[in-house]
């Protein structure tokens, strides 16, 4: 070590007592704290320049793809589940911007005879991130199976999901509390699952039996609703009305009455396509939404079928439509993630398409972003967007 640099050492040790002063008249020693796995780490010289965030996860940064050279993105490499740092409701920091759910293994695929670690590496566990790719965090891993949906509640406290158990057989429906981490079984069958939380958080709509049902938080209580009473998969309660998105068109009910209010769909009877929606399942399944999403105030819904995207402006009820083109990027692709006032979107959960929509809310075929968010794991899957009016919606700090 050069004396310089002994020097310099020394100056950092002694802090207070600064450089080049006097030695105070009663000697004193300094011990430095040992260094911590993770500075160790980050000591050395890695090929890939990986950022070690504790000593079995790390992170790389990549350069996005897309028209905007230069815009590093992080990668996760996550090989021990149980030290990276989860969601904390009390860190503001994590929700100045919107954030999405996402379902993810981290851990690559294993034997039956794998040890534990490896097994539990493997299974599915909720995550959840910033929409610009950073602050990545483990939502839950209370459970032992394959995640079938997410939905989170508008206060961000309450992650309603299901899961295909591998104790019961059956699909597992949920709550968990975020800040209590403590999980609440609310039914459990093999059918389908549905999820639709109160503007407040304080009630929860789901499915379970064939039947829809209310639970209220504060009580516990669980009350079957009438078999006449509609939700569904994709929707959202704002304003005092509940958007449901069907698979061929939106329907807007008042949610304290209950009450039907309108319906926008497409094709509708002014369109070309029209008579031959009707002719039958055999046409009609062309109108099928096999995608869908909503925006967080309920202005915007979209759909994609196997040959047309369909974008709805709820308040004018207005319906665009566009013919799907393979080999072309279309006006209305990549809205799995739709922000307030259909201002970005985004797709994808292992690898994502950013996007800030035109003013016409179409896609911009010469600014976008892509990057790989998972660098370990062999799937992430189901993004869902929560806390979506932070930031006005933006999906990123446009002044960074």
């Amino acid at each position: 070590m050069t004396l310089n640099k002994r020097f310099l050492i020394a100056c950092t040790v002694i802090l207070l007592n600064g450089c080049n002063q006097d030695e105070p008249s009663t000697s004193s020693t300094t011990v430095e704290p040992p260094k911590t796995d993770v500075e160790l780490l980050n000591e050395q010289e890695w090929d890939d320049n990986r950022v070690y965030v504790t000593k079995d996860n790390y992170i790389l940064m990549k350069e996005a793809n897309g028209t905007i050279p230069g815009i590093m993105k992080p990668c996760f490499v996550v090989n021990s589940a149980k030290e990276w740092p989860r969601e904390d409701l009390s860190n503001t920091d994590s929700y100045d911007l919107a954030r999405v759910d996402f379902r993810w293994n981290n851990g690559g695929f294993v034997s039956a005879s794998a040890n534990e670690k490896a097994i539990y590496e493997s299974y599915d566990k909720v995550w959840s991130i910033k929409t610009d790719g950073t602050d990545l965090r483990l939502v839950t891993d209370d459970f032992s199976g394959d995640v079938r949906i997410m939905r989170r509640s508008p206060n961000n406290r309450y992650l309603a999901y299901s899961y295909a158990s591998r104790t019961s057989g059956g699909t597992d429906k949920v709550v968990f509390d975020v800040q209590t981490q403590k999980s609440t079984l609310l039914g459990t069958d093999l059918g389908h699952s549905q999820f639709l939380w109160a503007k407040d958080s304080s009630y929860l709509y789901f499915e379970d039996r064939a039947k829809y049902w209310k639970y209220e938080l504060a009580t516990g209580k669980t009350t079957q609703m009438d078999d006449d009473f509609h939700f569904s998969e994709v929707g959202v309660i704002y304003g005092g009305k509940r958007y449901v998105v069907s698979d061929f068109a939106v329907i807007v009910y008042d949610e304290k009455t209950d009450k039907r209010l309108y319906g926008i769909g497409y094709p509708q009877k002014t369109d070309a396509n029209y008579e031959r929606f009707m002719q039958g399942s055999k046409y009609s399944s062309e109108f099928k939404w096999k995608n869908k999403s909503i925006s967080p105030e309920g202005k915007y819904v979209w759909g994609e079928t196997t040959k047309y995207r369909v974008l709805i402006n709820t308040e004018t009820q207005e319906v665009r439509t566009e013919k799907i083109v393979r080999s072309e990027v279309g006006d209305y692709q990549y809205f799995e993630q739709l922000g307030l006032n259909a201002n970005y979107v985004r797709d994808g959960a292992g690898g994502v398409i950013f996007l800030k929509l035109n003013e016409d809310k179409t896609v911009p075929k010469d600014k976008w972003t892509n990057w790989p968010q998972v660098c370990s794991g062999h799937s992430a899957t189901l993004s869902w967007l929560y806390n979506g009016f932070a930031n006005n919606g933006a999906f990123v700090k446009e002044d960074k």
